[in-house]
């Protein structure tokens, strides 16, 4: 199945290579045009002479209250002349005849700290909107001069202290193998690893990949990927969000501050960009991932309302349809993402937001046994999934220093999955019918305010009313006679989340952060108080310490604890009185800002997990959960685990046309079930490496960019448990010695990425050429385990995984 998809993603990069590219025709033109222009040379000369420019504008705000400030001045550094404007009565600042290429700004006001935000990219193809928060100065006028730094890597959450970055969309598009994804692009974090290049699953400090909570304009959303867990709980083929929607946002790994919930290994907090209220811009691309429409512009001219979409396709679909492909499998997925941002005079700004996503994926049965290399080979499935999430926001200010902020919001997911298994006779029998139909209607608010320059606070409240309908019939371990009804719960509950945060600027180079997260869970009454706490030393302008400590909540997936006992068991539903699963994180953090351009990180951490989910008597955890779609036992809060590392980070922004990213970790990642016996997880890879490097041409004053990035990637292999032979042979399935859990390792994990850009920059549009590609060099992966028929042995499939992302995308 693998196989003919990666097959069809390479012959739809074929298919593409076919089209006559723009920038070849238009050098045809070019080529006629010449001809002509013998007898009109000099007004051609005067035309193709004339510099082709940009706008630069955006908003100038404070960073607590979100209030507009005016007068702050915008310039762009080392211009000549010196080019620059100041913000208006609405924050609101325009720079018009930028030339092509990177910029840096300096943004200054008076009593705010000075801000820099280096290499803006200034194209033909679109305007350059950049939104800038700047904070209040905690030092007396004229007690000090505050000297502009350029901290790219800082979080946007100012209560974020420690194990926190900020990342770009144009991050996402140009680091080799992110793909244009925000979940593969934090894969060359420090502390993040993945588990396998076709899927976009990431295993952070240790914890298994269901530990990540995402986000979305500040409301919770379920697992925002194509086919989600369908290898993996917690990853997918690729975000259903296209990188046109995204604006600059955080990932979170370990002792996050108290806003986010229900989260153990990490948090991604993505923002949606707002589309330009002045001009109307469009986006059009063709790749082998899909085909995208963008368009954003004004609503109404003059009013600062504003609209925003993008529309993607899957290109595998397509050719499906039209039958390029020859193939039995259906392959398909599409979304939708949205944002209409709506200010007004004195009411406040509203934002109607929304994102979906909408995946089929199919295989027929083969009936010829002949054909049969393992046991998925005997198996036909049907699969549908529909996601969604829609929200109306609000945002007002209440007065010089307090603004409140109120979401309702409507997320939910359609997930059924059906599998047919053949008997050796060719007799098909049901093996897996399972309906998750979950959904949430939430409100949450909160309100911010600042003291004072050196105190401020951040308090919100989230009521939630789940709403579920689930069944599951299967079998055990493959047997048509075991199949039998697992799940079948049609109800509603509820939850309730209450947080507060607050930040104190306790001197010029101190900084506390604290708050807590608390709730209500109704489904199985449970209550939850998680406080976290982090304090941030800066020795001087180049180094800081940073300590942080935050004790983390999470619940299971809602079809878990519907799991019906057999009919000997007294409780009905046993797994609903479970509670929920729980962690200590401690982080010890030292930033070194080398120079304004690079900088080194040294981050240890311990992680303490508690009352994780496990069987009886049994090595089984949840702690290590991968995916199992027939999972139907009883559990009880029985596992404890410790992640304990170190996480490294050197880094050189981009300047000057280059950049660097090398990281590496080394951590320990161990449990204890119910058998009362500590053994590695499932993810104790043991190490971690990343190189990631880039470098950025620029041709005829801009006009023409080129960019080469590469990526180099090592770690250890996951854990496996050691193979039942004997069994599995008798019964030509797998299984495993779960009394030696983990006890081995599979093959490390290396391969390279590779990205490579070439933007034509034209007077009106921009036109641009991206190849990325994961497993550049064509190394073999390791997938797992399988029976194979052939051999007669459980043997371990490995296969040559190339995943191209050929595009084509045009700007105007």
């Amino acid at each position: 199945m693998v196989r003919i998809i990666l097959l069809s993603f390479i012959l739809a990069a074929i298919l593409l290579l076919t089209i006559v590219p723009e920038s070849r025709s238009e050098s045809n033109t070019q080529t006629a045009q010449s001809t002509q222009a013998t007898q009109t040379s000099q007004t051609a000369q005067t035309t193709q002479s004339q510099p082709i420019t940009q706008t630069i504008k955006g908003t100038v705000y404070d960073i607590q209250t979100r209030e507009p400030l005016i007068g702050a001045t915008v310039v762009i550094r080392d211009s000549q002349p010196l080019r620059g404007a100041s913000t208006d009565a609405g924050g609101s600042f325009r720079i018009p005849g930028v030339p092509l290429g990177r910029h840096t700004l300096q943004v200054n006001y008076i009593g705010y700290e000075p801000v820099i935000i280096p290499e803006v990219m200034a194209t033909s193809g679109r305007e350059v909107v950049v939104d800038v928060g700047l904070r209040e100065s905690i030092a007396d006028m004229g007690e000090v001069i505050i000297t502009p730094k350029i901290r790219k890597n800082k979080p946007l959450n100012a209560m974020a202290t420690v194990s926190s970055r900020s990342f770009s969309v144009e991050e996402a598009r140009r680091y080799a193998g992110g793909m244009d994804d925000p979940a593969r692009l934090v894969s060359a974090f420090a502390g993040v690893a993945v588990g396998n290049v076709q899927d976009n699953a990431i295993i952070v400090r240790g914890n298994s990949p269901k530990g990540i909570s995402w986000r979305v304009e500040g409301v919770e959303i379920p697992t925002p990927h194509h086919l989600p867990g369908g290898n993996v709980a917690g990853g997918g083929v690729v975000t259903i969000f296209s990188s046109h929607m995204l604006d600059n946002s955080d990932f979170h790994t370990s002792a996050f501050p108290a806003e986010y919930g229900n989260a153990l290994a990490g948090v991604f907090d993505m923002n949606l960009r707002t589309g330009n209220s002045t001009v109307h811009q469009h986006t059009f691309q063709a790749g082998t991932l899909g085909l995208d429409i963008a368009s954003e512009g004004p609503i109404v001219p003059g009013s600062n309302a504003s609209y925003l979409f993008n529309y993607r396709y899957s290109t595998l679909g397509l050719l499906t349809d039209l039958n390029v492909i020859p193939t039995d499998q259906e392959f398909r997925y599409q979304d939708l993402s949205f944002k209409f941002n709506l200010p007004t005079r004195n009411a406040g700004t509203f934002s109607l937001w929304g994102l979906g996503g909408i995946d089929r994926m199919a295989q027929p049965l083969e009936t010829n046994p002949l054909m049969w290399e393992n046991d998925w080979d005997r198996v036909s499935f049907d699969w549908d999934i529909q996601m969604g999430a829609a929200g109306l926001s609000h945002r007002l200010l209440t007065g010089n220093r307090t603004y409140v902020s109120t979401t309702l919001a409507a997320t939910g997911t359609r997930n059924s999955m059906v599998t047919i298994r053949q008997d050796d006779d060719l007799v098909p029998h049901d093996d897996l019918n399972a309906v998750d139909n979950s959904g949430k209607l939430s409100l949450g608010s909160y309100i911010s305010h600042t003291f004072s320059p050196r105190v401020s606070t951040k308090t919100g409240l989230t009521v939630k009313r789940l709403q579920y309908n689930l069944a599951m019939s299967s079998t055990i371990d493959s047997d048509p006679s075991t199949y039998r009804n697992v799940i079948d719960e049609t109800g509603s509950s509820h939850e309730v989340e209450f947080y507060s945060q607050w930040r104190w600027d306790l001197a010029q180079n101190l900084v506390l952060n604290a708050g807590v997260n608390s709730g209500y869970f109704a489904l199985n009454e449970a209550f939850w108080v998680d406080p976290r706490i982090a304090l941030r030393y800066d020795l001087h302008d180049s180094h800081s310490l940073s300590l942080g400590y935050g004790r983390h909540s999470q619940r299971e997936e809602l079809k878990i604890y519907m799991i019906r006992a057999e009919a000997s068991r007294a409780a009905a539903l046993p797994n609903r009185d479970l509670r929920l699963s729980g962690a200590h994180h401690f982080v010890l953090a030292w930033d070194w800002q080398i120079s304004d351009n690079m900088r080194m990180k040294v981050e240890p951490y311990a992680q303490f997990l508690f009352d994780a989910p496990g069987i009886a008597d049994s090595s089984f955890s949840m702690i290590n959960f991968k995916q199992d779609w027939f999972f139907s036992d009883i559990l009880e809060n029985n596992s404890i685990g410790r992640n304990v590392g170190l996480d490294v980070t050197f880094e050189r922004f981009l300047h000057n046309g280059y950049y660097f990213l090398v990281t590496g970790s080394v951590f320990s990642s161990r449990y204890k079930g119910g058998d009362g016996v500590w053994r590695n997880t499932r993810f104790n890879k043991g190490y971690v490496a990343n190189a990631l490097v880039g470098r950025e041409f620029a041709l005829r004053d801009g006009r023409r960019i080129l960019g080469v990035n590469t990526r180099f990637n090592v770690a250890g292999g996951e854990r496996v448990s050691p193979i039942l032979q004997e069994k599995s042979r008798e019964r030509e399935l797998v299984f495993f010695d779960e009394t030696r859990a983990f006890s081995n390792q599979l093959p490390s994990l290396v391969y390279a990425d590779l990205s490579l850009t070439w933007r034509l920059n034209r007077p009106g549009y921009s036109s641009i050429w991206a190849v990325q590609v994961k497993n550049a060099l064509g190394r073999a992966m390791p997938e797992g385990y399988n029976y194979s028929y052939r051999t007669q042995s459980v043997v371990l499939d490995k296969s040559v995984v190339v995943v191209p992302g050929i595009s084509y995308t045009i700007e105007f």
